[in-house]
């Protein structure tokens, strides 16, 4: 099919979801002109997936939607996205950003509010609950493409697991993104933060167990020792594709 009878097509797809905001469906389109096409969740080119895509991110806006009381295209505003920033992974970012909203509402959390990126590095939202505000900071592992290095793949294999992994990955992360915390917590007088990793890497979900997770959370609390005033959390909810596998965790627990 041509680059633009595809780009027909799915803008027709597209109008008959009323929560997915227009500006998604821009982004969409920058990618492919720019054969970018690697930056897009791979369903979207196949025509028995897509339709199961669309009905999943249609469902997520209007429930993340109803948690923040602002409308899909507010919400989508206010998560910093932008149709013409086609950086790889941003369309995974904002789908965990959504998956963060319904954490934190089963956490008991409320007043969810999402944070624009201004001059200072801040954290992606703030929320309250159980007498404390929270910073909240979220990132997104997705699944890794195999180096062409075959020497290097199978180092990988020998010297290293998938908790190692996980773990280490984590605590990069972690240790990048603490200040973004900080100024966030200085700000807006929060006394709890919360770093949130939305796991998407199949290969990663397909070895651990629901039990393993809050060990290995366990593990980077000990690690990065920032103290009882921040927690780790690990989401995985249903991935986009409709893998029902509910392993969210919090390290350490909060309590109502």
């Amino acid at each position: 099919m041509k680059q633009t009878d595809f780009l027909v097509k799915v803008k027709k797809e597209l109008c008959k979801y009323s929560n997915i905001p227009k500006n998604l469906g821009d982004y969409i389109t920058e990618a492919i002109k720019k054969d970018e096409e690697e930056h897009l969740l791979p369903a979207i080119f196949k025509g028995n997936e897509r339709k199961v895509v669309w009905e999943r991110i249609d469902n997520r806006f209007k429930k993340a939607s109803n948690i923040t009381k602002l409308s899909p295209v507010k919400l989508l505003k206010a998560l910093d996205f932008h149709s013409k920033d086609t950086f790889l992974g941003r369309i995974d970012a904002v789908l965990a950003e959504l998956r963060t909203i319904f954490f934190l509402s089963d956490l008991n959390l409320y007043d969810i509010i999402p944070l624009k990126a201004k001059n200072e590095k801040s954290a992606d939202f703030i929320a309250k609950g159980n007498l404390h505000i929270y910073a909240i900071e979220v990132f997104c592992k997705i699944s890794k493409k195999l180096r062409e290095n075959l020497n290097y793949i199978e180092i990988i294999r020998e010297h290293s697991t998938t908790e190692f992994d996980l773990l280490q990955h984590y605590i990069s992360r972690a240790n990048e993104k603490k200040l973004q915390l900080d100024n966030t917590a200085e700000k807006y007088l929060c006394d709890k933060k919360i770093m949130v990793m939305v796991l998407d890497d199949l290969s990663i979900l397909g070895s651990l167990t629901y039990y393993e997770y809050p060990e290995i959370l366990e593990k980077i609390s000990t690690e990065l020792d920032w103290g009882s005033n921040y927690h780790f959390a690990i989401v995985t909810g249903v991935t986009t594709l409709g893998i029902d596998i509910v392993e969210d965790v919090i390290y350490p627990r909060i309590t109502t």
